[in-house]
């Protein structure tokens, strides 16, 4: 006979503390610099200026599904 087995819906969370970019190998520079794309990125969406580069997407789509 086979029984059941038991199971139970039990999620765990683990707190983590922040973590020093450093050790990612990012400076500060860099980090506002990725800050200021996001920004500017923003801004361009809001305008309506932003471009898609379809080459670019549809290469990215492609590899993707590779």
């Amino acid at each position: 006979m086979i029984s059941k087995i038991q199971s139970s819906n039990v999620a765990y969370l683990q707190q983590s503390t922040p973590k020093d970019d450093s050790s990612k190998g990012v400076s500060k520079t860099e980090k506002s610099e990725g800050v200021d794309k996001v920004s500017a990125l923003k801004e361009q969406i809001a305008n309506g200026t932003y471009k898609v580069d379809l080459a670019k997407t549809a290469q990215a789509v492609a590899e993707e599904l590779i």
